[in-house]
This record gives C-alpha cells, structure tokens and sequence, in this order.
C-alpha cells in the first residue's frame, strides 16, 4: 500500500474493549456478516477508495490467522504488543478519541509450516533443508568440505554432513580416492547421485504438472480461465494444497531447481546456520495470492484440460516431425 494510504472509520466505543488483537479481529473479521457492519460505515463521499483499501487489510489479517504471517503493531512510532488493552493507545485531544495503528506484515514460513500440521516441529524441517542445500552446492558447485570444522566449524553445517553421511548418501574419501592432496574430503556417492535423480524426477514432474498455475488469468464466472499469457497469478501454491501436496517440499525443491541459492555460493556455509535463508526461500508458501475455493476448483479443471491439450498439440507436433523426416528420407 502507498504509504498515505489508510483506513479511517469511526466505530462505537464498544469496539475499543479488550485487546489490540481482540480489535482487529473485529474490524476485520473473517466472514462477510461481521465486515458488512464495518463497511456500512465508510464515509465514500470523503475516500472512495475505502472499499479497496479495507481488502488489503482484510488480507493481511486473514494471513496473520492462517499463521502465514505475523504482525507488527505499532501507535505513534512507539511499538505496541497485540495482548496490550486497545484502550492504552487511544489518542486523546481536543474532539474524539482517535486511535492509529499502523501494521506491518512478517512472513512466517517455517511457524505456518508446523501450525499447519505440515511439519512435526521447526527443527525437523530446517534439517531436512539444511541437508538438502549442502548436498546442492557439493553437487553442482562442487564444494570441498574436508571436515566439518574445516567449514569454520558450524553447528549446522556439522550436523547436515552427519545427516547425509548416516543416509549413505555422501562419503568420506582419502586423498589417493580423489586424486588431491591434503587429508581427503566428502564425495557423493553412487547412492547419493541415484538420491539426487530422484529428487530431480520429483522436482519436473512438478514443473510438468503444475508450472503453467504461474500465470493465470481467471474470471471462471464468466467462463474466462487463461495460463501463460504473461499478466495472470501466481496459485502454485493454492493448486499444491488443493492436490493435497506439501507446499513446503514443492517450493523448496523447486528453488532448488532453479538456481535461487546460486547467489549465495560465497557465504552458503554461513547460511545455512540461521532460519533467515529458509524463511526467504520459503516466502512463496506463505506470501501469496489466494482464491476462494470455488474459483480455485474451476480453474484446476480448466487447468488439467490446458495440460491435455498441449500434450495434444506436442504429440501432434512430434508425428509432424516423424512425418517429415520420413518423407525426406524416402524422397533422397
């Protein structure tokens, strides 16, 4: 939102009992029966843009109730804790009583992550990820991890090589093993690289199923559904909870795939040691677009009929190829 933009109404004093959080929860409250009551009382002659403006808070407290994101209250400069009584914070001057908030959103992917359910705990899930980027940079930027001390001695950094070492999945090598000199360092081993395709199976076969959910351009009322055009939304992540994936593994391994981490080859070791990396890598699970639920199978049915029919049109291509280069054969 522009920075002058804001949200004025005046509510009953009634409202300003409890809470901070206990006052957002009822200015903008989940369903439409308790926003009506708000609403009815924009003032559109003095800001029509209330209407808009009340949705992007809407939506933002609608996220800060899922858990995709945490808010940070503040009152005249001064931060304010959302347990703390509404009523401390009211301004009193000459006229009414004013009370302004000014609200900022956090992302939280890793706490969205097990309040949902989708992980069993923070540290299982930044495990498995911590795991999987030192295995991305000693396979594709070929990393030299002599121990894990040599690597200014991490706690996190330790710890993952242990995890991929126990799995089978790296292994130790003598100096003669890889032909280098020093003490030896960490390879992956057969069965590490067989880990590694799968993975990369599962990642493109998220990409093939689900890339062109990117870009939609939907109006499914008026029969309007369009992917790829280059102006639509991003659902991924709606369409991976609605097929009933884990959006957290999705995202995750489709980063991966393509190269976000690359930026960080210089100080990856120090990274992975805090949860600031994976709460950025992440950030798509939690800071997205929504639709209801309505749209969102309407345009999954428009999207599987999309998929058959480029597959359609790419089978037919390919027997045009065939065809061709037959016809060139026979014709010499």
């Amino acid at each position: 939102m522009d920075p002058d933009d804001r949200l004025e109404v005046e509510l009953p004093r009634e409202y300003l009992a409890g809470t901070v959080s206990q006052l957002l929860d009822r200015v903008f409250p989940p369903d439409n029966e308790g926003r009506r009551p708000v609403s009815d009382r924009f003032d559109l002659r003095a800001n029509p843009d209330l209407p808009d403006i009340y949705a992007v808070l809407l939506a933002v407290c609608d996220e800060w109730r899922d858990w995709r994101c945490a808010l940070v209250a503040s009152a005249g400069g001064e931060p304010i804790e959302l347990d703390a009584p509404a009523s401390h914070v009211i301004q009193r001057g000459e006229g009414v009583p004013v009370l302004q908030l000014r609200l900022e959103q956090e992302h939280r992917a890793l706490e969205y992550a097990v309040r949902q359910g989708l992980w069993p705990g923070h540290e299982e899930l930044l495990s498995w990820m911590q795991s999987l980027v030192a295995l991305y940079f000693l396979d594709k930027h070929e990393a030299v991890i002599t121990s894990p001390a040599s690597q200014r001695d991490t706690a996190a950094m330790a710890r993952a090589i242990k995890r991929l070492e126990a799995q089978g999945i790296i292994a130790w090598r003598s100096a003669c093993d890889i032909g280098a000199a020093g003490d030896g360092a960490y390879a992956i081993t057969a069965e590490g690289r067989r880990f590694i395709s799968r993975l990369l199976a599962e990642t493109e076969s998220y990409i093939e199923l689900y890339d062109h959910y990117r870009d939609v351009l939907a109006d499914p009322d008026a029969g309007l559904v369009e992917f790829e055009k280059g102006r639509g939304t991003d659902l991924r992540v709606e369409v991976f909870l609605a097929e009933g994936l884990d959006p957290v593994r999705t995202v995750f391994l489709l980063r991966l795939y393509d190269g976000t981490l690359d930026a960080r080859v210089r100080d990856w070791v120090e990274a992975v040691e805090t949860a600031d990396l994976f709460e950025g890598v992440l950030e798509p699970v939690v800071n997205r677009d929504s639709v209801s639920p309505e749209r969102l199978a309407a345009i999954i049915e428009h999207g599987h009929a999309w998929l058959e029919e480029q597959r359609e049109k790419a089978r037919r291509d390919e027997e045009d190829r065939d065809l061709l280069r037959r016809a060139g054969g026979e014709a010499r």
